[in-house]
């Protein structure tokens, strides 16, 4: 089933974009397991601003880039495309390496669990085949769930 997705694909089929969209490219490996990447180029706007003479990729932009990955394995369906994905809750979060400017964040994710637009995500990130960060992830489709209430 595998499907690959570009950027200017992503662009179409979720809400985010630059400078906030989190991934470069995402291959979609079964409904429930999707793999992407982010490269953080030196020019990244957080890099001036973050630990100046150290600069680093902040926990709370892996986490997006995390969340955002995993979210493709839902909003890549064409019945939800364009929706809202509302992070519910992050937990068991990890961060081990730091990363540094033109480091690319591979990240791995599984979808334990999607029923009434709720769904949990557990993702990893690697930088060069060495474990970065990770997470466990609740996650909402707002048009979804609003059915239900």
């Amino acid at each position: 089933m595998s499907n690959i997705l570009k950027k200017r694909d992503l662009i179409k089929i979720q809400k985010n974009e630059d400078p906030f969209l989190m991934m470069d490219e995402v291959e979609i490996i079964s409904e429930n397991h999707i793999k992407g990447k982010k490269k953080f180029h030196e020019s990244f706007w957080v890099f001036k601003h973050h630990w100046p003479n150290d600069p680093n990729v902040p926990a709370v932009f892996q986490t997006e880039t995390l969340t955002q990955i995993s979210s493709m394995i839902i909003l890549s369906r064409k019945e939800y495309y364009n929706k809202t994905f509302l992070v519910v809750t992050a937990d068991k979060l990890k961060f081990k390496r730091k990363i540094v400017p033109n480091d690319t964040l591979n990240v791995e994710s599984k979808l334990i669990l999607f029923s009434r637009g709720l769904a949990k995500f557990v993702a990893t990130g690697t930088v060069n085949d060495e474990f970065c960060c990770s997470g466990e992830f609740t996650m909402v489709l707002q048009e979804e769930i609003k059915k239900f209430i």
